[in-house]
């Protein structure tokens, strides 16, 4: 039967044997899981049929209505289990009330129409569990539908997260080739001293940014610069950085000068909006067997001689924080057997698996080593690189790491 059909029979006839009861529209009639002992006949009014899913009560399953002429709670005159479904008044409703009690009496008295009661609320209760299932049917058929719809829907976001994925990761494959072509990375050798370097971003791409070039035919100038942040703005900041240092890299006549530039430079055209970064510069003047830098906010590069290791300490304010500042030159000598190392904070910084630091001490002892081991240049920062790596273990990288290094052997001296 559907929700509208009724028994051909109804129970008009006990309404004599029933107490008639009133209820206002929204009434809880019949709570659920509660025990009940009492049948209702609807004289006028409309009920709504409805029940939990589970004991949680998050979900409800609408069965549907009762109309005058309609019963329910027929179950209770059988047995005081617990009640299945909610019957709640959708109007104002008169409804007559037959208790288990008034029935076994009824039963005692009336054989006959005792006999008949059964016959239709067997049939009632046969109509409540098809309508149940009908129900519960055509809920089954609009979740189908809703999972194929979503699904369907999944798919497509799916597909264009994928392709959008795609694009930005050709994006970084492009913007990963743009950075590292512009970086001196194949170069080994500048005058008559090697030169070695090792970069390794965190990401596809890095804040770090560095170059060496020969300005004079005794005078080679190195940079390098740590954008801060990391990833693609970081890497776009180093593009900036790159382009405005290649403008004034030949004319700057001291390290000072160029950092005093850079940071005008970048307080007037980009503000003061996450376009801060440290940089620091070497002047190596080969014929003086002299060393020049500038500091401006970077950690120490180190001079390795072949007796000890000279942090070169001395620094300003990083770049891109306040307009005019003036930076200091610092000199010491360089000569032959001498080696610069100029390091990113990224390998300083570094955490390890039991959450400690690299760090200078750590650092310190990898250049003893690699001195006691009488490694080249070369074999010095890879050598650098691989304890880092070795430090840091299944740890993730936690910054862009950058290792420069110049000078010649500290054996030969040349």
């Amino acid at each position: 039967m559907g929700l509208d059909e009724k028994p051909t029979l109804d129970l008009s006839f006990l309404k004599k044997e029933m107490k008639k009861v009133e209820f206002g529209s929204g009434s809880l009639v019949i709570e659920q899981y509660t025990l009940g002992d009492s049948f209702y006949y609807i004289e006028s009014g409309c009920v709504e049929v409805w029940k939990y899913l589970d004991e949680s009560k998050q979900d409800v399953l609408v069965i549907g209505d009762l109309h005058a002429g309609e019963y329910f709670g027929e179950i209770s005159l059988i047995d005081s289990a617990p009640r299945t479904v909610n019957i709640t008044t959708k109007e104002n409703s008169i409804l007559y009330k037959l208790t288990r009690e008034d029935f076994h009496r009824l039963v005692q008295t009336n054989p006959d129409m005792t006999l008949t009661v059964l016959k239709l609320l067997t049939a009632r209760i046969r109509n409540a569990e098809q309508r149940e299932n009908q129900v519960l049917i055509q809920k089954n058929k609009e979740l189908r539908l809703q999972n194929e719809t979503l699904e369907m829907m999944v798919k497509e976001r799916t597909a264009k997260l994928t392709q959008s994925l795609k694009i930005i990761q050709e994006d970084l494959e492009t913007a990963k080739t743009i950075q590292r072509n512009i970086l001196p990375l194949g170069l080994k050798h500048i005058a008559h001293l090697d030169f070695a370097s090792k970069f390794e971003p965190m990401a596809e791409v890095g804040g770090d940014i560095f170059d060496v070039i020969r300005l004079e035919k005794s005078k080679i100038r190195l940079f390098l610069a740590d954008a801060i942040g990391h990833g693609v703005q970081a890497a776009l900041i180093t593009m900036a950085i790159k382009a405005e240092y290649d403008h004034i890299k030949h004319i700057a006549p001291n390290p000072s000068d160029v950092l005093y530039a850079l940071n005008q430079i970048f307080i007037d055209r980009y503000g003061k909006k996450s376009n801060q970064f440290t940089a620091v510069i070497v002047d190596l003047k080969m014929e003086e067997n002299l060393l020049v830098y500038s500091s401006a906010g970077h950690n120490d590069p180190y001079v390795l001689t072949n007796s000890q290791i000279l942090p070169l300490g001395e620094s300003g304010l990083m770049l891109g924080l306040e307009k005019d500042v003036e930076y200091l030159d610092t000199s010491l000598s360089f000569g032959l057997g001498d080696r610069l190392f100029m390091i990113s904070d990224g390998y300083l910084e570094q955490e390890n698996q039991e959450g400690f630091l690299l760090g200078e001490s750590k650092l310190l002892s990898s250049f003893l080593s690699a001195r006691s081991l009488g490694l080249s240049l070369s074999d010095t920062v890879n050598y650098l690189m691989e304890e880092f790596h070795s430090f840091r273990g299944q740890t993730p990288m936690m910054d862009d790491v950058t290792i420069l290094g110049i000078g010649t052997s500290f054996d030969l001296g040349v």
